[in-house]
């Protein structure tokens, strides 16, 4: 096997790699997106108010669905792309981007818990953001970066 075959072959297996890890994270946002969705449905079901008084801003906000849908996939898309930016460092910053991610997710949840006008959107709603960590947790695994052995076929 020649320098080129092996190459074009290596270069081929990282771009897989990159793909598998945005069509996981992709398959992670959604999921988390929909559970989220699921869980305000059901919520509303059960009357609660979604009604939260943000530490910033005004106060009586209204969690809707395109609300939720968007303060679940935009923080998940910055955090995806933090991952991806460790992934060409090393295995410890991704890890380390994956614990800054899942303490984010626990201490936001408190949020809603102290703003939450009733309980059931309190508990509701730090579920959610849980839910969004656990998936971020989940995308996480599946980072390919440098420190990954090449295919051993290809060797």
């Amino acid at each position: 096997m020649d320098t080129a075959q092996l190459s074009a072959s290596a270069s081929t297996h990282r771009t897989a790699r990159k793909g598998s890890f945005l069509r996981a994270a992709t398959a992670c946002a959604l999921a988390a997106t929909g559970v989220n969705l699921l869980l305000w449905g059901i919520g509303r079901a059960a009357g609660a108010s979604f009604m939260v008084d943000p530490g910033v801003g005004a106060p009586n906000v209204e969690v809707g669905g395109l609300k939720l849908v968007m303060t679940t996939l935009l923080p998940f898309a910055v955090g995806v792309l933090a991952l991806a930016l460790a992934a060409r460092w090393s295995r410890r910053w991704v890890v380390g981007v994956a614990v800054v991610g899942v303490a984010l997710a626990v201490a936001s949840a408190a949020g809603p818990l102290d703003g939450g006008h009733d309980t059931a959107t309190g508990v509701l709603l730090a579920t959610m953001h849980l839910t969004t960590g656990a998936a971020f947790v989940v995308a996480a695994t599946r980072v390919r970066g440098r420190w990954e052995p090449r295919d051993r076929t290809h060797a």
